[in-house]
């Protein structure tokens, strides 16, 4: 500890760090070197060396964490005009004074290795703590490398500081204010105005004027900036000081000092240093999905072109012979199927002009400037001859088809022949580079990952069947067309000839039979590019279950008919705890037994099984019932082992035959496992330890993970308020009925929530109930009013464990600690120096932090609920916010003004910016941080931002500013939604193995590992249908992406290599508006930085995950989801994620993202588009009154032909359409559990008409995603996860005219009262007066109210309103138990109210009577939020296809009228499910 302590002390004197930031970043250092030592430990288990582990571990550290910087500076190095010299020895690094690392800690005890050694901790201390301080900057690697390195090679101040002056009056860091804060300014002022106070105290930020729904296309963000810092030569020519001169006419050692002059807004000036516009037009997205057009475009002519036929109908008949065979009397196309498919080439110079539009629209002016070189014009000129290359061949082509034709000789035959290689060579060349190599150079920054070539044979295999019956499709398609075409003989303007184009275009009846014709290839090619992702999804479900049966060495028949819940045992001993000696005659470890156990237990206190129900689970029957939750959570006693037979297999371990697995699994089980979720369990356990699993790292050899959830505003713990409010709503409608004798329970219009729970969580609430029974405490029945505070509090935390709340994440992460501690017991290496009972701490390993972005603006409420999570849960338990406070006094005295002065002057001399008002830090707390009075705990580490962290869309800057408190190098991000059981937890050092490397910065070390999650909101027909697609999703979908090469990242529960995502900016991207979709960034920069990188999906390790329930919730979701995914299209990631990839890859990741989306898009407008055709061909029909004025013969009805082409389009292949969405549920459920239970579920999902919500919802994310393109706006939804009991007005909330309300005084003489008239008069100017404070005080006054008191202690007050704006609001108010409360406070306080009391007064509050008006007090419901986008377009929709049928379109079908109700009904479901939403 010497040599790292000494070094970070003096790096803090001499760069003048925060305190705070140093000591978090030493934490940090330590945390990182112990996580290395356990895996060069893990290399060589056993054969340790513990003298030398940390020196080997050094050596590690610093080639994962600064791979980046390590080649960043090589790059810059390379560069002659950087001047940057290489050092020998450790950097002068400021010329800190240290105690360097002593060679008897090395290997070889060498003098060079103990000075490599220094060199590298040096290197790793200062990148720690400028990565540590940069605030929003870290969003920008390359920053951070380009600071680190000139901090690094400093050769000291020159003076008393770096920074000029000694320190003053400064309150920051002066590394913050004076290198960090610029910066931090810079990127403010590119996108905002100010941020302000609001009126609740909160920050308001504020856009930039014309920047509200999204940043223009040349504005600036992370991304532009941090590749300004990748290209040696801008970052040389670019940076200027404020006197003019360029930093890198310093010397490199005094370029540090020189920093804080520089000017950066000149230096990077956004429409300088942009790369990439994001463009919000047709055209930004063209540029990044070229790639998918044009290889329908080319399967699509062909089709067409295979199916048109040379007969003389279709050729021209010249004037005269000598004309026969010129090219001006040919076929626009050509004769013959080998010269017309030469025309496809032309698709080739027509592609690449769009894309080449597409492509300037898309470059900024900085590239196109720095590209303007005599090299580039050439290249240039090299690319257009490619592109304009197949025109001149074609028309080569069509010179030697007339030659041929004229004179078919051998020569004229050899010429064609001749020619048509050429086009079809020079075709394929342009086809090849348009479609498999269309990269540009500036696209490619990094390096990618090669691919195995075994994984690019299966890539391509798959795209090839799946675009084979794509291209079969289209033959039929296609024939259809055409044949209609013939039929009511259109003009066909491919067998048109010159000449007689150029004499018929102006008249009429030709141009209203092309325009036809037109639409009706168009119409065509939009059906021919809708479906493929219908295909791909059905190829990946195919595909998926093959992987299965591949990850079990394909034996198929072991894994449909094994016992898999018998081999627990034996698989769990074996992969899991390999390190355990196995009981005699056994082949299971000795500690599985009490393992188990220790299982049962955590399921028994998760009351998902009775305490009755443990003989059929446990080994020890009847021992575990000492065990308390208080033990399971904060101290867990260390597991014996089991030796000789002292246990007693439980019921489903033992061996049961073939019959009797089929009745396990297809009849149910013991009525003791009748709980769902407890059997999803054992069956997710059981399947994932049939998977291959990588051995587990051994303790006290396990490297350290962290898991992050940001938190917001979700709930933290349900409250009593929240379970069963009891507010005069319900009061007025309660009454109390006699339950044998023994108490009342109240009966109500609405149910309680936790009545809702009860009923929902029977089983589980009655293991509850009989737990707390046994520890002494009676909760019984549903007499809630009963129940005391305590009582309270544990039903509270049973039902905030069976909601998406805060308690439940943390709760379920926080297993990872015992689990941990369970390794350590059982399997440990006893000689290590790390196992001692003093040294080892799992919390060393292990640390769940929540990112609570408003816990500086918590009430007591939510203060104590976050205190309650320390006390009960582990010490791994950390809690990072934002803290601020103001910059300057609000009050107007003199002595407030002078402190006013100083803080403005303070401000100044940090560099706050001026248009903030106020300072901000970044703070750590834990269990062990003091609690104040105000019940906020004093922060362990306060480290100051340069600024208002939040630039962003919330999430990813939330995530940014927690992410130093990390400790250890793995994360996992995970939502406030989630949760997590025991027994997969036992199975994280598996997990970790994933990452296992067998040599330094090799293997698997650079990956993002997926998983799969459980969802267990799968209540209601909206969360069914919700919850099966994320299902699918995660499990069966993405297991075949991966494969594939498509698989990104999702945030959660992904875990990931922290070093390696602080080289890439975070785990996040944080650009406002453009990163709304923020996780997925991560993915994809993960997969753009390349070089060894990979994303890989594993299957034995489940966590558990909530998911929206109602149906504005999960549209809103899919809003928020399109909307992001709108902006995620136009960036340069997406652009070139999809150049660089092979063309599998690039396809797969199209269609798995973007592509779903925008495929919605297409299959929604695809069927009014299909009417409209349908409507136009036949009402263009010929009509037999005037049959002189055509040119056509007009013997086929245009009914018939678009009868027999919708036959064609739709037959009873529908109803696979209709179920395709919930195929892949079923295969994943039927692999999963059993055929019974996947097809029970996916016949419950469509006979409640799932597909008429996938049909609503297809034009809904199209709706949003084409919007966002377009238009821009996109803003984080909060879509909620409550359950969906709010009932949604269709347009607004009516407003109310009149009211009526009773309210029941006691203790109070009544008769007495009216004899007293004045008193009388000021209890009723009172209790209107309390009507109106309680109501709000805005929409009731006291002359609106007409008070009768009756000698029955009734108050009957009526209540007539003139105006509508906000009695809704006033509905609720009148409605709430505050009413009674604050007339019996207001008539206490009546002078001489004494006199007609009998007692204490009280008063209850009903609400007996609101009568609503024609006007609407409030705009917004059902019809405003979702139905507008589809209400209207249904309409039109009947309205046409009632046209269509007028006009004839069916009963004038003919023979094809019998095929015709497939379009119907599926036209019928459009209209119906966008109609009735």
């Amino acid at each position: 500890a010497a040599p790292p302590g000494s070094l970070f002390g003096s790096l803090f004197a001499t760069f003048e760090f925060q305190k705070d930031s140093v000591r978090n970043q030493y934490e940090h250092l330590l945390s990182l070197w112990r996580s290395h030592v356990a895996t060069v430990a893990d290399r060589s288990l056993d054969d340790v060396d513990e003298s030398f582990l940390l020196a080997q571990a050094l050596d590690d550290l610093h080639c994962e964490l600064l791979e980046g910087f390590l080649k960043w500076r090589e790059k810059f190095r390379g560069y002659d005009d950087s001047k940057m010299p290489e050092f020998e020895g450790p950097p002068p690094a400021g010329g800190v004074q240290w105690e360097h690392i002593d060679r008897a800690l090395c290997p070889t005890r060498e003098h060079e290795e103990a000075t490599e050694r220094s060199t590298q901790l040096v290197e790793i201390a200062v990148y720690l703590l400028v990565w540590g301080e940069a605030g929003n900057v870290r969003f920008m690697p390359e920053v951070v490398y380009f600071i680190t390195e000139l901090a690094l090679a400093s050769s000291g101040p020159g003076g008393p500081s770096f920074y000029g002056a000694p320190r003053g009056s400064e309150r920051s860091g002066r590394f913050l204010a004076r290198v960090i804060r610029p910066l931090y300014s810079l990127v403010f002022d590119e996108w905002y105005e100010r941020v302000e106070i609001n009126e609740k105290g909160g920050d308001k930020k504020v856009l930039i004027k014309g920047f509200e729904r999204f940043l223009l296309p040349d504005v600036a963000n992370y991304d532009d900036w941090n590749e300004f810092f990748c290209d040696p030569h801008q970052v040389v020519e670019g940076i200027i000081l404020w006197d003019g001169r360029g930093l890198f006419e310093e010397e490199h050692s005094d370029r540090f000092a020189a920093l804080s002059n520089v000017h950066w807004r000149a230096s990077l000036k956004g429409s300088q240093i942009k790369t990439h516009r994001e463009c919000h037009s047709m055209m930004g997205v063209f540029a990044a999905t070229h790639r998918v057009w044009f290889l329908h475009a080319l399967f699509f002519f062909v089709s067409v072109i295979l199916v048109v036929e040379d007969t003389p109908a279709n050729i021209p008949v010249p004037p005269s012979s000598a004309e026969a065979h010129s090219w001006r009397w040919r076929p626009l196309m050509g004769v013959g199927q080998l010269v017309r498919l030469s025309a496809v080439g032309l698709l080739v110079p027509v592609h690449a002009a769009l894309w080449a539009l597409a492509r300037l629209e898309t470059t900024s002016n900085n590239i196109l400037t720095r590209s303007c070189t005599c090299l580039f014009f050439l290249e240039s000129l090299c690319w257009t001859a490619l592109w304009l290359a197949p025109i001149a061949t074609f028309a080569f082509v069509r010179i030697c088809a007339g030659q041929e034709e004229a004179n078919p000789s051998k020569l004229n035959q050899g010429n064609l022949y001749t020619a048509l290689a050429v086009h079809h060579a020079v075709t394929f060349l342009g086809v090849f580079f348009l479609l498999l190599a269309p990269a540009k150079k500036a696209d490619r920054l990094f390096q990618l990952t090669a691919v195995p070539l075994r994984l690019r044979v299966i890539r391509y295999l798959f795209w090839f069947c799946v675009m084979v019956i794509k291209f079969l499709l289209g033959l039929t398609i296609s024939a259809a067309v055409w044949n209609a075409s013939a039929n009511m003989e259109f003009i066909n303007i491919g067998r048109e000839a010159p000449e007689e184009i150029l004499g018929l275009w102006r008249n009429s009846n030709w141009s209203a039979n092309m325009y036809t014709w037109l639409i009706l290839w168009l119409t065509a090619w939009w059906l021919f590019i809708s479906d493929t992702a219908m295909w791909f999804q059905a190829g990946c479900m195919f595909l998926g279950v093959g992987i299965v049966f591949v990850q079990r060495s394909c034996f198929c028949c072991q894994f449909i008919l094994e016992d898999a819940l018998q081999k627990i045992p034996k698989r769990m001993s074996k992969f899991v705890f390999p390190y355990t000696k196995m009981l005699r005659g056994e082949e299971i470890s000795e500690y599985f037994p009490a393992l188990w156990d220790r299982v049962v237990a955590y399921m028994r206190y998760e009351d998902k099984c009775e305490s009755d129900g443990l003989g059929s689970l446990s080994f020890h029957r009847g021992r575990g019932a000492g065990l308390t939750w208080e033990k399971l959570s904060l101290k867990t006693h260390p597991l014996q082992a089991t030796h000789g037979r002292d246990y007693t297999m439980p019921d489903f371990f033992e061996h049961l035959t073939l019959p009797e697995v089929t009745w396990r699994n297809y009849c149910g089980w013991p009525k003791s496992l009748a709980n769902e979720d407890l059997k999803w369990r054992l069956y997710a356990l059981a399947r994932g330890l049939g998977l291959p699993m990588p051995r587990p790292f051994r303790a006290p050899y396990i490297p350290g993970i962290t898991v992050m959830i940001p938190h917001y505003g979700e709930t933290i713990i349900l409250s009593k308020s929240e379970l069963y409010d009891i507010g005069a709503n319900d009061q007025s409608r309660r009454s109390h009925v006699q339950l044998g004798g023994l108490c009342k329970v109240p009966v109500r219009e609405m149910v309680p929530l936790i009545d809702w729970l009860r009923n929902r969580y029977q089983d589980e609430y009655r293991a509850f109930v009989n737990r707390m029974q046994a520890r002494g405490m009676h909760i019984g029945g549903v007499a809630w009013d009963d129940l005391q505070e305590h009582q309270w509090d544990k039903i509270c935390v049973w039902a905030s464990m069976r909601m998406q709340t805060l308690w439940r994440t943390v709760a379920g992460m926080c297993l990872y600690h015992p689990a941990l501690q369970v390794h350590y017991d059982v399997q440990r290496i006893e000689s290590s120096r790390l196992a001692a009972s003093d040294v080892w701490n799992a919390a060393d390993c292990f640390t769940c932090m929540i990112s609570m972005q408003i816990y500086k603006s918590f009430d007591k409420n939510r203060l104590s609920q976050t205190n309650k999570m320390f006390n009960k849960l582990p010490d791994s338990l950390q809690v990072a916010y934002i803290d601020h406070e103001d910059l300057y006094p609000q009050t107007d005295d003199t002595a407030s003004m002078r402190r006013r002065e100083a803080a403005e002057q303070a401000a100044a001399i940090d560099r706050v910016h001026p248009r903030q008002a106020r300072r901000y830090w970044s703070c750590l707390i834990d269990k062990k941080c003091p609690v104040q009075p105000d019940l906020r705990r004093t922060p362990k580490y306060r480290i100051e931002l340069p600024g208002f962290p939040i630039l962003g869309d919330g999430k990813s800057d939330n995530q940014n500013h927690a992410i130093p408190f990390m400790r250890g190098i793995f994360s996992q991000c995970i939502d406030a939604n989630q949760g997590a059981y025991f027994e997969q937890m036992l199975l994280l050092p598996c997990v970790l193995g994933e990452f296992r490397t067998h040599a330094r910065g090799k293997g698997k070390a650079k990956s993002i590992i997926g998983l799969p999650e459980h969802i267990t909101s799968d209540f209601g027909s909206i969360g069914d249908f919700a919850a099966g697609s994320e299902i699918a999703f995660g499990t069966i979908s993405q297991r075949s992406f991966a494969v594939l090469g498509g698989r990104m990242h999702y945030g959660h529960p992904d875990i990931m290599n922290k070093q390696y995502m602080m080289q890439q900016g975070g785990v996040s991207k944080a650009t406002k508006t453009i990163n709304l979709s923020e996780d997925i960034f991560a993915g994809m920069d993960f997969t753009l930085r390349g070089e060894g990188r990979k994303i890989q999906h594993c299957e034995y390790f489940h966590l558990a995950k909530g998911r929206d329930l109602g149906f504005n919730a999960v549209l809103g979701f899919f809003s928020k989801l399109s909307n992001g995914t709108g902006e995620q299209i136009l960036t340069r990631q997406m652009l070139r994620l999809s150049q660089l990839l092979q063309l599998p890859e690039s396809l797969t990741f199209y269609y798995a993202h973007a592509g779903y989306y925008i495929t919605q898009y297409l299959v929604s407008e695809s069927m009014p588009i299909l009417v409209f055709t349908w409507l136009l061909v036949v009402c263009a029909d010929c009509n037999s009154h005037w049959t002189a004025f055509y040119e056509t013969d007009c013997k086929t009805p245009a009914a018939e032909a678009m009868g027999h082409v919708l036959s064609t389009w739709f037959s009873a292949v529908i109803f696979f359409f209709l179920v395709v969405t919930s195929l892949p549920l079923f295969a994943e459920i039927w692999m999963e559990r059993s055929f019974k239970t996947a097809l029970g579920r996916w016949l419950a999902q469509l006979f409640t008409c799932s597909f008429l919500l996938f049909i609503f919802q297809a034009k809904i994310i199209g709706y949003y995603i084409m919007a966002e393109i377009k238009q821009g706006g996109a803003s984080y939804v909060a879509t909620g996860r409550g359950l969906p009991t709010e009932r949604r007005a269709f347009v607004g909330t009516p407003a109310y005219i009149s009211f009526r309300l009773s309210i029941f005084l006691r203790n109070m003489d009544m008769p007495r009262l009216n004899a007293h008239g004045h008193l009388k008069q000021a209890v009723v100017a009172h209790i209107c007066n309390a009507i109106v404070t309680a109501s709000g005080g805005r929409a009731l006054r006291a002359e609106d109210m007409a008070v009768s008191i009756q000698d029955s202690g009734k108050v009957v007050v009526d209540i007539s309103l003139n105006k509508a704006e906000g009695t809704s609001g006033v509905k609720v108010k009148l409605g709430s138990c505050y009413i009674g409360d604050e007339v019996a406070r207001q008539l206490v306080a009546i002078p001489g109210i004494r006199e007609v009391c009998t007692g204490a007064v009280t008063a209850t509050g009903i609400l007996e009577k609101a009568q609503a008006g024609w006007a609407i007090d409030s705009v917004g419901g059902l019809y405003l939020d979702y139905t507008q986008h589809t209400y209207y377009h249904g309409m039109e929709l009947l309205f046409y296809i009632t046209l269509v049928l007028y006009a004839g379109g069916y009963v004038e079908a003919g023979h094809y009228q019998s095929t015709l109700p497939y379009t119907l009904v599926s036209i019928g479901l459009v209209i119906f499910a966008w109609l009735y939403a």
